[in-house]
């Protein structure tokens, strides 16, 4: 009896030691369920996500076709940017550097409003370089400094004849950009007859970008300076070189010849045409002769400020310039009979392209604009090209 009823106990508390067993399996259950189910909570970030669809990485494009849309989980990398060394004195170049570009685009632009060139210019290059003169410096030196023959510097210089002159430290040159002429477009001329006296294309004076063409003629204007690129000076052929006419003055009878081209002329120049309509274009003596030393015209030592006059009727075909080298500020007169004279190294010019003017008649003041060591008016005196001497015309 007693093993009877001690029998169903441990029967009994088998049946407990299994509930428990039970409940722990539940609880694992839920917990591995929630796993496959995680909670997400909006604006918390887990981990670093790197979007491949925007960051350009080194060597890769910035949206690459094959991470487009895809994510990169990665750790936060520290960007560091390492810059080359750069000295001071390469500083200094660079500053000297932009200084000067900056300095030659001001400088076209200025001389283009006071020729009365285009006014949108601040996308151009110059057409030349203004390069001042060194001690120990050539023509032949400059010349291979800047990649260009030596003759491109002379023709573009007046105040040069050869190599051999002397060039004094501190005068300005203007040195063309490519080998080319600068020029100064008179009034009513074509691109084509540029290109002709200069036995260049006139494509490519219309396709040099720094002449501000775009390729079109039609937009070529007077009064301003362009560059031929290939252009050379042109000598007269000797069957075509005119013969200077007699001498309007008539000579002294036991010389008969024209009066010494080096005679000191009145301090006061008349200002009526004399028979022959030539009249003095300044006031002042005669401080250079026309000759083998200083071919191309007459200098005459007027004081700054001086008027300056037409010396004979005829038509404005350039009135500009550019004061740093050369002719400066000068006015170019088409007259009669194939005759053109200049007056160039101008403080001021009064007339205007294609303005008819008479003998006599102010056309600017006297100053040492261009290539001067004080100021005076140079005055040249061309038949059909071929440069006279003023003195044999003036009375």
């Amino acid at each position: 009896m007693l093993r009877a009823r001690l029998h169903p106990q441990p029967q009994r508390h088998h049946r407990l030691s299994i509930a428990p067993a039970g409940a722990f399996a539940a609880l694992l259950g839920v917990l591995v369920l929630a796993g496959f189910f995680p909670v997400r909570v909006p604006g918390v970030a887990t981990q670093p996500v790197l979007a491949a669809n925007r960051l350009s990485l080194p060597g890769l494009p910035a949206a690459s076709g094959a991470g487009a849309g895809s994510e990169l989980a990665a750790r936060a990398v520290p960007l560091t940017i390492v810059a080359p060394q750069v000295t001071g004195d390469a500083v200094l170049s660079a500053q000297n550097s932009t200084e000067a570009a900056r300095q030659a685009l001001l400088q076209q632009q200025q001389n283009g409003q006071g020729a009365g060139g285009a006014a949108q210019q601040t996308d151009r290059t110059p057409i030349f370089f203004e390069y001042k003169v060194q001690p120990g410096d050539s023509v032949n030196g400059i010349a291979a400094r800047f990649g260009i023959a030596p003759k491109y510097i002379t023709w573009n210089n007046v105040d040069i004849i050869s190599d051999v002159d002397a060039l004094a430290p501190g005068m300005t040159l203007q040195i063309p950009a490519v080998e080319g002429i600068i020029h100064s477009v008179r009034f009513g001329e074509t691109v084509s007859e540029i290109a002709t006296r200069y036995d260049a294309k006139a494509r490519d004076i219309v396709e040099f970008r720094a002449n501000g063409l775009a390729g079109d003629p039609n937009r070529l204007r007077d009064g301003t300076l362009l560059l031929v690129p290939g252009g050379r000076i042109v000598p007269l052929a000797p069957a075509t070189r005119p013969v200077p006419v007699a001498t309007p003055t008539p000579a002294p009878a036991s010389s008969g010849a024209p009066a010494p081209a080096a005679a000191p002329r009145p301090a006061a120049a008349p200002t009526t045409p004399s028979t022959t309509g030539w009249v003095w274009p300044g006031s002042g003596p005669l401080t250079s002769a026309f000759g083998p030393s200083h071919p191309l015209g007459i200098d005459i030592g007027t004081g700054y400020g001086a008027a300056i006059v037409a010396a004979r009727d005829g038509t404005i075909s350039f009135a500009g310039g550019n004061p740093c080298c050369s002719y400066g500020f000068h006015v170019i007169i088409i007259h009669d009979g194939g005759y053109e004279t200049l007056y160039a190294h101008l403080s001021a010019i009064t007339a205007q392209n294609g303005q008819k003017v008479r003998a006599g008649e102010i056309i600017g003041y006297s100053g040492t604009s261009g290539r001067v060591t004080g100021p005076h008016l140079h005055f040249e005196l061309r038949r059909n090209g071929a440069h006279q001497n003023p003195s044999a015309f003036l009375p």
